[in-house]
C-alpha cells in the first residue's frame, strides 16, 4: 500500500474480523468465520497495521444501485411471461448498462437511461405484423419518445418490483394487452 490507499476494510458482523471481501453485487463473505452479508451489514472500519488491510472503493460495490438496468429487464420479461402466458426472455447488454426484451412480438425491447437520467424503453421498428395500437393509453407517469416510451419517475429508490411492474405496465400498454 502506498500513502494515497487506505487502511479501511470491511469488519463482519458476526465475528469482527476484518478479512471481509467484498463480492459480486451487494454481498460480502468473511474469510474468518464464513458469514455472508451485505455490504451494508459489514461495517466500514480503520485498522492501521492489519495485515488483511485492503483498500475499501467508495461507494461500496452495490450499496448505491443494488441492480443494474438488465436486472430490470428480465424482471419485466418473468412478470410479462406470469402475465400474458407467452415466452419473454431478457438478454443483458453490455456491463448490463442495458437490457433486450424478446417475446412474441417481431419487436425488441430495450431499456437504457437517457441523457436527463429517465428509464426509457425504446422498441425497435414499429411492425404492423405486431398490431401495435396507434396511439397506446399508456399508464401515469409514462410518456410517450422517439424511440419508445419513458418511466418518468423511475428511480432506484422507488424499488426493483415496483420499477419491474411500472415497466411491464408500460410494455403490456405498447402492445395493446
Amino acid at each position: 500500500m502506498n500513502d494515497t490507499t487506505t487502511n479501511a476494510t470491511l469488519a463482519c458482523a458476526a465475528c469482527g474480523g476484518h478479512d471481509v471481501q467484498p463480492g459480486v453485487r451487494e454481498g460480502a463473505t468473511c474469510s474468518s468465520c464464513g458469514t455472508v452479508q451485505t455490504l451494508h451489514e459489514a461495517r466500514t472500519s480503520r485498522c492501521e497495521g492489519c495485515a488483511s488491510a485492503t483498500p475499501v472503493p467508495e461507494p461500496l460495490y452495490g450499496v448505491e444501485y443494488p441492480f443494474s438496468i438488465s436486472d430490470i429487464a428480465h424482471a419485466t420479461a418473468a412478470r410479462l411471461t406470469a402475465d400474458l402466458g407467452d415466452e419473454w426472455t431478457a438478454e443483458a447488454g453490455y456491463w448490463g448498462v442495458t437490457g433486450t426484451i424478446s417475446g412474441p412480438c417481431i419487436a425488441s425491447f430495450t431499456f437504457r437511461i437517457d441523457y436527463e437520467g429517465d428509464l426509457v424503453i425504446d422498441y425497435e421498428g414499429r411492425y404492423v405484423d405486431d398490431g401495435f395500437p396507434e396511439d397506446p393509453e399508456l399508464p401515469e407517469n409514462v410518456v410517450r419518445t422517439d424511440d419508445g416510451v419513458a418511466l418518468m419517475d423511475a428511480c432506484a429508490p422507488v424499488g426493483f418490483d415496483t420499477l419491474a411492474e411500472q415497466s411491464a405496465a408500460a410494455i403490456r400498454a405498447v402492445i395493446g394487452s
